[in-house]
């Protein structure tokens, strides 16, 4: 199995495709499930997605496993044998590791296939990274026919070392929200400032500000982060902007915070850019929901985790994640128990110390895969056994 692991991982390392374009990764994916004797499938569920079943959904409940199947849009920098082939594309963040770890417990779970108290739906999703794959999926009927009643997924996390398995109960990542902010001043000659109304200027002010808010208007126990990573405007050097667009991203775990923050950029940030003679448009995209792990689905989770390996392997996971997931679409317009955990990839001894998302992020295999493979296909097994829903 270990073999396989790790050739199905390098393959899809060196064939990575970006949200909404992973038609060779899911012809890959689904060809291999047939090898595995997985017949009963679904391909092109919410635009890439492939969706197998396993077991009888009439002996007992329906469970999900899901990985995700993307690539970020990075030039890999690893000089390795398996490198990425595909130029500006790379899996950066482990979607590689959780597709072979999925096709992995397919295995197990098929060997295992008569024993089965029910049936376990894999569901090998697109559009992770972006444009929310997982709500497509839904409505294209992922949990139907047969109705799932609880759905299980691993990350990679490459703070943990290396096959250490993390657990978290209740929030596990932030609700993700777009922002974008459109200041509108007057152009002019850049001598005579005087004469116009200096958007760069206005929007200086406009993120000083908001950057003041967070710090002194919340409360610094509750976790909130805004982040503005864009930020354009002018035309010349010596010509007053007009226009300067300022984009980022707000993290919240919160509705408290949420509300917080939107009623402060869609209001008060008129009204400051009022007295610079400006004028400000805010639009505010709601992206992926916060993800708050069930408590059964966590237990199960962990009961498969304690069954198979060490207590020193399993630990759990003392804060949540403000990066964004759209696996918490299953539970939220699912409306079923869902739950995550973390599998580490960190081994410095080995060079496996990038973070997920650099073009150097990596991962020793050949001993981080097993543990997923074996952890997914046990946890199946746990859900089927207390029926979560």
């Amino acid at each position: 199995m270990r073999k396989r692991l790790v050739a199905w991982r390098r393959h899809l390392h060196q064939h990575p495709e970006p949200s909404r374009g992973e038609k060779e990764t899911a012809k890959y994916v689904a060809r291999e499930l047939r090898t595995l004797g997985i017949t009963r499938l679904r391909t092109g569920v919410g635009g890439h997605g492939v969706v197998g079943l396993i077991g009888d959904p009439h002996r007992g409940p329906t469970v999900a496993l899901r990985a995700d199947m993307d690539a970020l849009e990075l030039t890999e920098a690893n000089d390795v044998p398996y490198r990425s082939r595909n130029p500006g594309l790379m899996h950066a963040c482990g979607h590689d590791g959780h597709v072979a770890g999925l096709l992995g417990a397919a295995a197990l779970l098929k060997a295992r296939e008569a024993d089965l108290a029910g049936a376990v739906k894999l569901l090998f999703q697109p559009a992770e990274e972006s444009h929310a794959g997982a709500e497509k999926m839904i409505r294209d009927g992922c949990l139907d026919d047969p109705p799932v009643r609880a759905v299980a997924g691993l990350h990679l996390f490459s703070s943990l070392g290396s096959g250490v398995i993390g657990i978290r109960r209740g929030a596990y990542t932030a609700h993700s929200q777009s922002v974008e902010i459109t200041v509108r001043g007057q152009s002019g000659h850049a001598a005579r400032p005087q004469s116009a109304v200096d958007a760069v200027a206005v929007a200086a002010h406009l993120i000083t500000a908001v950057y003041t808010f967070l710090e002194r208007r919340l409360d610094p126990v509750e976790p909130h982060v805004l982040t503005f990573g864009q930020i354009s405007g002018g035309t010349r050097l010596n010509i007053i902007a007009d226009q300067v667009v300022i984009r980022g991203t707000l993290r919240t775990l919160t509705g408290g915070a949420d509300r917080t923050v939107s009623r402060f950029l869609k209001t008060d940030l008129a009204r400051i850019a009022r007295l610079f003679g400006a004028t400000v448009e805010v639009a505010i995209g709601d992206g992926y929901p916060a993800l708050i792990n069930d408590e059964r689905v966590v237990d199960c989770i962990e009961r498969a985790a304690l069954a198979m390996y060490p207590k020193r392997q399993v630990r759990p996971v003392a804060q949540p994640s403000m990066g964004g997931e759209d696996f918490a679409f299953y539970g939220v317009l699912g409306k079923i128990p869902t739950a995550m955990c973390r599998l580490g990839t960190r081994n410095p001894k080995k060079g496996f110390a990038a973070a997920l998302h650099s073009t150097t992020f990596d991962f020793d295999d050949a001993a981080v895969l097993p543990v997923g493979a074996a952890l997914l296909a046990q946890t199946a097994i746990e859900m089927l056994a207390v029926s979560p829903c």
